[in-house]
């Protein structure tokens, strides 16, 4: 199949008409993502940013249709579907708030304190190995960051690696505390909140927020009982990946 889909800048991109993709397994490729959209509505742009180090997609990106009124009936036509053993994570983005780097607040319970501090790494650890650790507890958000020496770049030892739920983060803390990683015992607790060495991550307050943010999203979800045959009756084109 030839793909025909452009990377759209941000300030190109109709908002109006883009979606949101979370929850992204590193094997999903643009082409996927691609041949994954056009079966239901005609694709304009498509794009995952890329770890600027790794070259790899950080677990989100943007799709944007040639016609607005298509979004709505993606995300009810795509709930509950998985690529690579994970449910995608679909929402409508809102004019008039960022969506290039990072997924915003709105979109994503991600940046609500599940963020751990990972001490005495072993200086052959790089943010990939990392990576591949910690996903086998959850979805980890971003690239995980490894603190370096800004002149030889070489690692300090430590690092923060962001969860997207505090499930995740808490098997994380508890399977992997006080355990060997490549010959080094390491520490793995919740990180400061910014420069205050005295409060932690993962307090009951966050807790709550969390859960509340996720409760939002998921009830913003369409749901209008049409099982994927979307407005006017359309159905899907082609089978799944």
């Amino acid at each position: 199949m030839t793909t025909v889909f452009r990377k759209a800048n941000e300030n190109d991109r109709n908002v109006e008409a883009s979606l949101y993709i979370g929850n992204l397994d590193p094997k999903v490729t643009e082409t996927i993502l691609y041949e994954l959209f056009v079966q239901f509505a005609p694709v304009r742009s498509l794009h995952l940013p890329k770890d600027r180090v790794l070259r790899a997609h950080q677990g989100f990106g943007f799709v944007e249709f040639k016609n607005p009124k298509d979004t709505e009936y993606v995300v009810s036509a795509l709930k509950g579907v998985r690529l690579y053993g994970k449910l995608l994570r679909l929402r409508q983005l809102e004019a008039g708030k960022p969506s290039s780097t990072q997924p915003s607040k709105s979109v994503s319970t991600a940046d609500v304190g599940a963020k751990i501090f990972v001490n005495n790494l072993n200086p052959l650890i790089d943010e990939k190995f990392l990576a591949e650790t910690f996903s086998a507890f959850g979805t980890v958000i971003g690239s995980p960051q490894i603190v370096r020496d800004p002149q030889t770049g070489e690692s300090k030892g430590h690092g923060f690696v962001d969860f997207d739920d505090f499930d995740s983060s808490d098997k994380a803390i508890e399977s992997l505390n006080g355990k060997m990683l490549m010959n080094c015992l390491i520490t793995v607790a919740y990180a400061f909140k910014g420069t205050n060495q005295k409060v932690r991550h993962g307090d009951k307050a966050e807790r709550v927020l969390a859960a509340n943010a996720k409760k939002r999203i998921q009830n913003s979800t369409p749901s209008d009982g049409t099982d994927g045959a979307g407005e006017g009756g359309r159905r899907k084109r082609g089978g799944l990946r």
